[in-house]
């Protein structure tokens, strides 16, 4: 005869499940931490205009590959734009960079 009563046979089979559920969860989240194509595109674009134009930070890139940066000096937004257009002349349209004003005294990324 086991020592054991069905309860807590039933809670031991609960606390596998819920392990179990957990696991997976964190599993599939880690899945999602890999960058879209346009993300590495658009990063590769970056990459090739950041020397270019010192005054822009990167800020995120969405999985469409959309960029957002902050810039600091009136002409580092369209700078960059400008810059990030002509590095994708020949290659898959990615949406729009969107340049942001750096606020505050902090820096970038």
């Amino acid at each position: 005869m086991s020592c054991r009563s069905p309860l807590r046979r039933r809670g031991a089979a609960m606390s596998l499940i819920l392990a179990a559920g957990v696991l997976s969860v964190l599993i599939s989240g880690c899945a999602s931490l890999a960058n879209t194509p346009e993300q590495d595109l658009a990063l590769s674009r970056w990459t090739t205009c950041r020397t270019q134009v010192p005054g822009a930070d990167l800020r995120r890139v969405q999985t469409d590959g959309r960029i957002f940066f902050w810039f600091s000096g009136p002409g580092d937004a369209q700078a960059m734009v400008a810059c990030l257009r002509q590095a994708g002349k020949d290659g898959p349209a990615l949406p729009e960079a969107t340049p942001e004003p750096r606020t505050g005294g902090g820096g970038g990324m």
